[in-house]
């Protein structure tokens, strides 16, 4: 499998990584089988993926606590990327986090720690200062951030460049590409893309936005009106769905899967260190292997930008999957 070396440092990551927030049983997820989880991670070493992403904030560090068991004995050949908590906003708060992190992970370092969601400015700069600190004292290789805008990163660059920026990025979600990606691009920054598949969504297995369970059914993507979102806005849920039609339509004519089409998409776009991908089975793993080994046809690849174009005018320069403009976390 393709290797990247992330910008800044030694570390050196799998295109293809896996994100583990789904390996954990939780609110959006729904019940996860820990042997599954394990055939999951066991499956996913043996496909050359050597990235494997949590967050201290999934399942309450559950999730970190399950990497840390799967991965035992294994440590040497894999790198961890990690994040703070929102609600660590001094530097002691997140040095201490850090420290809890690597007790459930069963390690003494990580390879990438990251912010998870940026607060203030002030809040931001400290715990950046913090995280670069950490390096400093070798707890991380490399620090790098996620969900951040191009405010948000001069504030962070200012002090020192991150290695990574972490931000959604998949077929009906690239509001990155307006403003983000161009300055990711122009400071020689690592992009890793989270929800590839759109929390699902680009399986193709639903055709409307009724089947989709209510605890995904939370992005801008859908109205308001629904149980969960924390927007105001309608959604655009026929578009989406008219979208992915479209998309089930090339993808047959192509001879992908839907999934292939969407995982192609991104290993097409050079400036995507690695496609953080979560899978629930070993022969997902394989599958999301197989179909980053080769990149879409040039003009199959023009056509799908072009069908999905209109959702992203739609959806706006927003980056924020979750929340409107007006209290977007990302700017």
């Amino acid at each position: 499998m393709k290797q990247s070396t992330l910008p800044g440092s030694d570390v050196t990551v799998s295109q293809l990584a896996l994100g583990c927030w789904g390996l954990t049983s939780d609110f959006h997820w729904g019940q996860r089988d820990s042997a599954a989880a394990q055939a999951t991670v066991a499956a996913a070493l043996d496909a050359g993926i050597t990235l494997f992403d949590t967050a201290t904030m999934y399942a309450d560090g559950a999730n970190e606590t399950l990497l840390g068991e799967l991965l035992a004995g294994k440590r040497n050949e894999v790198q961890i990327a990690t994040k703070c908590t929102p609600a660590q906003t001094t530097a002691d708060e997140v040095a201490a986090g850090l420290d809890a992190s690597l007790t459930r992970l069963k390690t003494d370092y990580v390879d990438l720690y990251q912010i998870h969601w940026a607060g203030t400015d002030e809040e931001l700069a400290e715990v950046w200062g913090a995280l670069i600190q950490l390096k400093q004292l070798g707890k991380a290789r490399a620090v790098g951030v996620c969900n951040l805008g191009p405010k948000q990163l001069d504030v962070v660059s200012s002090l020192e460049k991150p290695s990574t920026n972490q931000l959604p990025y998949n077929l009906l979600f690239r509001a990155i590409e307006n403003e983000i990606l161009p300055r990711c691009k122009t400071q020689k920054m690592g992009v890793l893309a989270y929800s590839p598949l759109m929390h699902g969504m680009l399986r193709g297995e639903w055709k409307t936005a009724d089947e989709v369970p209510a605890t995904r059914a939370r992005s801008r993507h859908f109205s308001s009106q629904r149980e969960h979102v924390r927007h105001d806005e309608d959604g655009h849920e026929t578009l989406t769905f008219d979208t992915i039609e479209c998309l089930q339509q090339f993808a047959d004519v192509s001879h992908n899967t839907m999934v292939e089409l969407a995982l192609r998409w991104l290993a097409s776009n050079p400036q995507i260190t690695s496609i953080l991908v979560g899978a629930s089975s070993p022969e997902q793993i394989a599958a999301n292997a197989e179909a980053i080994a080769r990149p879409l046809d040039k003009e199959l690849l023009k056509q799908v930008n072009q069908v999905t174009d209109p959702l992203k005018q739609a959806m706006g320069t927003n980056a924020d999957l979750w929340q409107s403009a007006a209290g977007s976390r990302i700017h």
